[in-house]
């Protein structure tokens, strides 16, 4: 009788331990899949070659458009402990197809810093680290209130303005000039995929500084209210809805970053208030 999965090869499954490093790809667990057994001539083995998309009708992620050779194919192969290989199968929800991609490439990209580098674990730790301290940069209200309920959009130009500084050089400030955290900036960031993405977070805070400036030039908003209980009423809705879409964009960015660190993900609230 025809074997009905699609499994992978000896070959494939030793492709996929040798491309992580032996290594499970789970960024928060990493670890280790290989030591050494009791008996000298054997070894202990907790990997596992797990199936991003599923071998067989039914599985779990279980794509029917993919041929035979797809599904059996490196590509569609990631290293995981036996743990975690269970964990990503029993809520496909919270891992989809695209998120085990996403560690596959992290897993590889990490493999290769463990090689060019004296101390890759500590590498991975200390990226994760800074991008803690950029997450806390961005909590605050300039990433969480829709564009036309902002206090003050000086506020809100200044405030977007310490949050790109923080994340160029690794010092967050309040208004006042005052150092509330230093950590490092952007470019010490060693996982190129991360450093890449934050790149273009910096490039969307610069737009959204360049393009308010050019809203304010133009008039292109009015005025109610006085003091801090403000509300600003933007003649172009796209206009309004860009300030909106383009931070939501960013916190995407910086929470897939997130995700993969195993990290809290952060999200675009657009908070509105009654007057």
């Amino acid at each position: 009788m025809e074997n009905a999965r699609d499994d992978f090869s000896t070959k494939t499954k030793e492709l996929l331990a040798n491309r992580v490093g032996m290594k499970c790809s789970n960024p928060s667990c990493r670890k280790l899949t290989c030591c050494a057994n009791t008996n000298p001539d054997k070894v202990i083995n907790i990997g596992v070659a797990a199936h991003i998309c599923a071998a067989a009708k039914g599985g779990p992620r279980y794509d029917a458009s993919m041929t035979s050779e797809e599904r059996k194919s490196p590509d569609n192969g990631i290293w995981l402990c036996q743990s975690c290989s269970k964990l990503i199968d029993t809520d496909t929800s919270r891992y989809p197809k695209e998120l085990l991609q996403n560690w596959k490439q992290l897993a590889e990209q990490t493999a290769v810093l463990e090689v060019e580098t004296a101390s890759p674990v500590q590498s991975f730790e200390q990226d994760k680290d800074l991008i803690k301290f950029y997450v806390q940069c961005f909590d605050r209200s300039a990433f969480q209130d829709d564009i036309h309920q902002e206090g003050r959009m000086e506020d809100f130009d200044k405030a977007i303005e310490d949050t790109l500084i923080a994340l160029n050089t690794g010092i967050l400030r309040t208004r006042d000039g005052s150092i509330i955290k230093q950590a490092d900036g952007k470019s010490s960031v060693q996982n190129p995929l991360w450093r890449e993405k934050l790149y273009t977070i910096a490039d969307m805070l610069t737009a959204i500084r360049r393009r308010l400036k050019v809203a304010k030039e133009e008039k292109a908003y009015s005025i109610f209210g006085q003091g801090e209980d403000v509300a600003y009423c933007f003649y172009d809705c796209e206009l309004g809805e860009w300030f909106n879409s383009t931070r939501e964009e960013i916190l995407k960015i910086l929470s897939s970053i997130c995700k993969e660190a195993g990290l809290r993900e952060l999200h675009f609230q657009r908070r509105r208030y009654r007057w």
